[in-house]
């Protein structure tokens, strides 16, 4: 749907996407990316150092996975409260970029049009099919989710589920953040 408006996406893989996830994992474990940026930041008074790296989709991906044309795997590691931590994240994306950079840009959501070309950053895309009927619905409702994580965060909230349950159908409470 959201190729279909003329639109491209980034989204995150997570666990509810399991296959994809371990077809993603399993893949850019054996090859290596065409792309690669590597940078430092101090947030909220810790150091965390990035890498990030662009895969071209070269593999036969599960049923309903159309689209996508890069693989991006994002390594966070620094020091919390006196202890290290590392984490790795996997996204999709449906535009055929070839910067790492750019990408990690754009997964800390710096720019979201480029081109003209809007892109649809952390919609949920889950295994159950959640289907808008129109295409400008769509544009629209991705907007919307997009601002509201955008709120959310400039807020201190992380999105996790406790926090999309907290605000749910409560638009007087996200309001109020603004």
């Amino acid at each position: 749907m959201i190729l279909s408006i003329g639109c491209h996406f980034l989204v995150q893989v997570k666990g509810n996407c399991r296959q994809l996830l371990q077809d993603i994992r399993l893949f850019t474990a054996l090859t290596q990316g065409f792309s690669s940026c590597e940078y430092f930041e101090n947030t909220h008074g810790y150091p965390i150092y990035r890498r990030v790296e662009l895969f071209e989709n070269k593999i036969q991906l599960p049923k309903a996975w159309n689209g996508i044309k890069r693989f991006v795997k994002v390594r966070r590691w620094g020091h919390r409260n006196g202890k290290r931590f590392e984490t790795v994240s996997f996204y999709v994306l449906s535009k055929e970029l070839n910067s790492a950079y750019q990408l990690a840009k754009a997964i800390q959501g710096h720019w979201c049009v480029e081109n003209n070309l809007h892109w649809v950053k952390d919609v949920n895309m889950g295994e159950d099919d959640m289907s808008v009927k129109e295409p400008k619905m769509a544009s629209i409702l991705a907007y919307f989710n997009n601002v509201a994580i955008n709120v959310l965060n400039k807020s201190g909230y992380k999105p996790t589920k406790d926090t999309f349950a907290k605000f749910s159908n409560k638009v007087n409470e996200l309001y109020k953040l603004f």
